[in-house]
């Protein structure tokens, strides 16, 4: 069975259009079985817990995740991991619960293999490349040679310089509640209503999804059919995919209608609280240095330093 999959024109054809479009076809159905689009939401959101991450300086956790994401465009792959690594300090301090742990392994497992797999199929032909399989004429008009070895390598160097930077800014989501990101960020001369905007847009994306979901329940609800068919019921997916598409006029109205019920329920609120009335702001309780500030102000920097002065003597630096 196997020799006809990998020795004739149709088996080969078959293999080549299952490693194309399984693995981004199976990833969309692992993110949604695992998590849902509800742990979108809590992925998103503030996490109270009384860490030492939690009381470290609002400014430190801003500044930490751009710092992170520099020095891992610099450093080469081998180096990238090795700082994978480090930017795994804090959550071991931060000590999230399994809900959030899970959630969050999903959303960078996930993102990660579609990298790496595209990065393998799309890598390019050049002279010595490797390649695990190659594609029949059959399938090479989509523009890949076939999954080559050097593409995952470089798919999974791509992948860590992505993981590096997202691992220190899901540390200031999971750890900094969104008035003390507003005050940060007054702190460093920007205006109050760009720490509100940054906040605000964090949250944007995952209660929208949240809101469509909501919405096709109701409309389930109300009779209208969004039942998905099961994968041998071929005769059933035409009607599938034409109710869920008449449904999308529906849905985009209600979704419009309740942003701007929402916004405007947000607008009040900050008026309340005369958001924007002073240039000057002012808070109830003023933000005060501890020693585990200077303890990070200092790794941060001692990091900094020790990667500048390896990039400099050409130890692990990035080969364009």
């Amino acid at each position: 069975m196997f020799s006809m999959l990998t020795e004739t024109l149709l088996g080969r054809t078959f293999l080549g259009y299952l490693l194309m479009f399984a693995v981004p076809l199976i990833l969309p159905a692992l993110f949604v079985k695992l998590i849902g689009f509800q742990g979108l939401r809590h992925l998103f959101s503030y996490e109270p817990k009384d860490t030492a991450i939690h009381r470290v300086d609002p400014r430190l956790k801003i500044v930490y995740p751009v710092v992170i994401g520099i020095l891992s465009v610099i450093l080469n792959w081998f180096y990238v991991f090795l700082l994978l690594g480090v930017s795994l300090i804090p959550w071991l301090i931060l000590r999230p619960s399994l809900a959030r742990i899970r959630v969050t392994l999903t959303m960078a497992i996930t993102p990660v293999i579609g990298m790496i797999w595209s990065q393998g199929m799309f890598y390019g032909y050049h002279p010595g490349v490797h390649y695990l399989f190659v594609f029949p004429w059959t399938i090479r008009w989509f523009g890949s040679v076939g999954l080559s070895i050097e593409g995952l390598y470089y798919g999974a160097e791509q992948a860590g310089r992505m993981l590096v930077p997202a691992s220190a800014s899901l540390i200031l989501l999971l750890s900094t509640k969104p008035s003390d990101i507003i005050w940060a960020f007054y702190k460093f001369r920007f205006p109050p209503v760009a720490g509100f905007a940054f906040t605000v847009a964090l949250r944007f994306l995952p209660q929208m999804i949240e809101r469509v979901t909501l919405l096709q329940k109701a409309m389930q609800v109300r009779g209208y059919d969004l039942s998905k068919p099961r994968w041998w019921q071929l005769n059933q997916w035409a009607g599938y995919l034409r109710r869920v598409f008449g449904s999308i006029p529906t849905i985009t109205m209600a979704l419009l209608i309740q942003s701007l019920r929402t916004t405007s329920v947000m607008a009040l609120v900050a008026d309340a609280r005369a958001f924007g009335s002073e240039k000057q702001r002012v808070t109830l309780q003023e933000y005060q240095s501890t020693s585990a500030d200077r303890i990070g102000w200092g790794a941060l920097a001692a990091l900094v330093i020790l990667v500048v002065g390896l990039v400099s003597m050409h130890i692990g630096n990035r080969q364009l």
